[in-house]
C-alpha cells in the first residue's frame, strides 16, 4: 500500500510537470509577494491552535483529564508527523497513543478522541462547502447530493442518543464482546461529551475559515484573483480528497485538485500550481513546532515504541 502511494503521488505529480510549463510557475513564483505568504503561515498556526483545543475540549468530554498544554503539545506533534508519514493516519494514532500512555484504561477513550476530533472537523469543512455553493455557479445535483450527506451527518449527531445505547446493546458487540467491550465505557452519550461536540463545531468552522484564507491569501500572493467562495468550495473539497488512502500525504491528488478547480473558475493553471507550492512549504512551516516537540519528547524512540 505504501508503495501504492508512492506510486499514484509520483505519477500525478510527474504529469502536472509535464503538462505545465515550469519556467513561468518558477518565474510567478519568484515575484510572489512574501507578506502575503506569511500571513497565510500565521493563518494555519492559528487555526492549528484551535483544532488542538478543540481535541482538548472532546478527550475532556470522554473523561480525559490531561493538561491542555499537554494535548496541544500532541496536536502539533500528529500534524508534523501526518505530514512525514505516508498517511494522515500516523499522526492521529502517535497522538492518540501518547495521550493515553501510562493512564490506565485510557486506549478507547484515547483512540474515540482522535476519531471523533477528526469526524468534527470533517462536519465543519462540509459546512463551508455548502456554504461556498450557494454563491458559485455549480451543477443543481451537485447543491442536492452534498447538502443531503451534510443532513445525513447532522441528523446523527443529534441522534446520538437514540442510537448510540441501541447499538450497545446490539446483539452485533454482544456477539464480539471480547473485543467490542471497551467500547461500552465511552462516554459519548454523556450531557459533557454533548456540550463538548457542539461546542467544538464552531472550532471546526473557524479553523477551515482560517485554511481557506490561507490559500487566498497565497492565491493573491502569486497573481490569483478568485472569489472567497470558489477558494472555499475548492480547498475544502480537496482537504476531503486528499485524505483518502489513495496518495503520499494527499501529494499529487492536492495539487492536481487546485489546478482542475482553479481552472474551472477562469484561472490560470500555473498560478494555481504555484500557489500549491506555496501551500506544501506553508504546512512544512507550521509543522515546525510539531518537530521540536518530537525532539524533547525523545525522538524516534517514541515512534519506535
Amino acid at each position: 500500500m505504501l508503495w501504492f502511494k508512492f506510486i499514484c503521488s509520483g505519477l500525478l505529480l510527474a504529469y502536472l510537470s509535464w503538462a505545465l510549463d515550469l519556467g513561468s510557475i518558477v518565474n510567478i513564483l519568484a515575484e510572489a509577494d512574501w507578506l502575503l505568504f506569511a500571513a497565510a503561515c500565521v493563518c494555519l498556526l492559528v487555526g492549528q491552535f484551535f483544532s488542538a483545543l478543540r481535541w482538548t475540549w472532546l478527550a475532556r468530554g470522554l473523561g480525559l483529564t490531561v493538561m491542555m498544554a499537554r494535548k496541544i503539545q500532541l496536536y502539533f506533534l500528529g500534524m508534523f508527523l501526518s505530514l512525514f508519514l505516508p498517511s494522515i493516519i500516523g499522526g492521529d494514532v502517535a497522538r492518540g497513543y501518547l495521550l493515553a500512555k501510562g493512564k490506565e484504561n485510557a486506549g478507547w477513550p484515547a483512540a474515540a478522541s482522535v476519531i471523533l476530533e477528526r469526524i468534527n472537523g470533517v462536519l465543519g469543512l462540509m459546512l463551508v462547502v455548502s456554504l461556498c455553493m450557494f454563491f458559485l455557479t455549480l451543477p443543481i445535483w451537485w447543491l442536492l447530493l452534498w447538502n443531503a450527506a451534510l443532513a445525513v451527518l447532522l441528523l446523527i449527531s443529534c441522534a446520538t442518543p437514540w442510537w448510540w445505547p441501541r447499538l450497545l446493546a446490539s446483539a452485533w458487540i454482544a456477539k464480539r464482546d471480547g473485543k467490542g467491550s471497551g467500547w461500552k465505557t465511552l462516554q459519548i452519550n454523556s450531557p459533557a461529551f454533548r456540550v463538548a461536540w457542539w461546542r467544538s463545531l464552531p472550532v471546526s468552522l473557524l479553523f477551515q475559515v482560517l485554511v481557506v484564507q490561507a490559500h487566498v491569501f497565497l492565491g493573491l500572493a502569486v497573481g490569483l484573483e478568485l472569489s472567497w467562495f470558489a477558494y472555499g468550495f475548492m480547498v475544502c473539497l480537496i482537504a476531503l480528497a486528499s485524505a483518502l488512502p489513495l496518495s503520499f500525504n494527499g501529494f499529487g491528488i492536492r495539487e492536481a485538485g487546485y489546478i482542475g478547480l482553479v481552472v474551472y473558475f477562469g484561472g490560470s493553471s500555473e498560478a494555481a500550481a504555484a500557489m500549491a507550492a506555496l501551500w506544501v512549504l506553508v504546512l512544512l512551516i507550521a509543522a515546525l513546532p510539531g518537530g521540536f516537540i518530537l525532539w524533547r519528547l525523545g525522538g524516534s524512540k517514541i515512534l519506535k515504541s
